[in-house]
């Protein structure tokens, strides 16, 4: 009888204890890798990359956690590294593989607006509204998407005074887009990663690269940069994405993938591209102060300019149309947002 009662017991007292544990099972925290090509201490990286993960544990309770690890391949083989589930997580910059974005190509645009906070807002606004349907990222859950601030011409060359000064120069380039401008410049287009700049400007490989002034400092061009190029509105932009495995998004719960959009999405357009727009005007009081020399295009020059690329506009708009998307309809939404944006600024 005793023994009866002890084997009772011992089974009840197992059960209430396995009870929590099976409750911490259920509730065991998801560990998710970021292949993360950014060097360590890259603003995009510091700034951007580990606040957002460390909103999406907050914002998961505890549940979700995101791992920034080192690269697992070269930056333009990101999207497919997620895709195919090598690395949980990736961003990359969407021309490295232009050929799968065509309609992200508007947001790279030339002339429109220098600040990257207001240009990522616009951005996303617009290719939720008109673009969603073409499914230009299947395969993988877009999580956000924001764009650089307005890219300048950054050269090795110790004095500009005009465009013609750049006419033979080879200067990197992230994009068709930039391949076009350099093009009607005059300029020899070498297309190449942000992450071989340094090694491309110190061997002589390229003359100059579009990109932006923090960059300077960021991949450490200080004592390579001698001189900048810029346009109002800029020579364009560089659209950017944060993306996850589809198949491991769909594992999440109905609860954590809503925690996690709600500080994705929209959230990572506005935070990431004001925050790159900061650092970019500290860049630039920083980089004058220490005498940094800047040749702004302006007047008949910058009017020439702008007729000799007015193409890429209708370039676009064709592709638009090719994906079945309104893009005069698209292009008049994105830059209604643009100037909204801009005079909720500066009131």
């Amino acid at each position: 009888m005793k023994k009866r009662n002890l084997f009772k017991a011992a089974l009840g007292l197992s059960l209430i204890l396995a009870q929590p544990l099976a409750a911490v099972a259920a509730e065991e925290t998801v560990v998710l890798r970021f292949s993360n090509w950014q060097p360590p201490a890259h603003f995009i990286t510091t700034n951007m990359l580990v606040p957002w993960t460390q909103e999406v544990e907050q914002a998961t309770e505890g549940r979700v956690k995101i791992e920034l690890t080192n690269p697992l391949g070269k930056p333009q083989a990101h999207l497919d590294l997620v895709r195919n589930g090598i690395a949980d997580l990736g961003m990359s910059v969407h021309s490295y593989t232009a050929s799968r974005f065509p309609l992200v190509e508007f947001a790279e645009l030339p002339f429109t607006t220098e600040d990257s906070g207001i240009n990522s807002q616009a951005y996303w606004d617009t290719y939720q509204k008109y673009m969603t349907d073409a499914n230009e990222h299947r395969g993988v859950k877009l999580l956000g998407a924001w764009t650089s601030p307005a890219s300048v011409i950054l050269t090795t060359k110790e004095n500009i005074t005009s465009l013609q000064d750049l006419q033979g120069s080879k200067l990197r380039s992230p994009s068709p887009l930039f391949d076009e401008v350099s093009k009607q410049l005059g300029a020899t287009p070498v297309t190449a990663p942000a992450s071989e700049a340094y090694e491309m400007l110190s061997r002589g490989v390229i003359d100059g690269m579009y990109f932006q002034y923090d960059q300077i400092h960021n991949f450490k061009l200080d004592r390579l940069i001698k001189s900048v190029v810029a346009a109002p509105g800029g020579f364009g932009k560089t659209s950017q994405y944060l993306f996850m495995n589809e198949g491991k998004w769909n594992q999440l719960s109905p609860e954590d993938q809503a925690a996690i959009l709600k500080v994705s999405e929209k959230h990572i357009a506005t935070t990431f591209g004001e925050k790159w727009n900061q650092s970019e005007q500290n860049a630039i009081q920083a980089l004058t102060k220490d005498g940094l020399n800047t040749y702004l295009i302006a007047g008949d020059e910058l009017k020439e300019l702008k007729e000799k690329i007015a193409f890429l506009e209708q370039d676009w708009l064709k592709k638009a149309a090719s994906k079945n998307v309104d893009g005069p309809a698209a292009l008049e939404f994105y830059r209604q947002q643009i100037q909204a944006l801009s005079q909720n600024q500066t009131n």
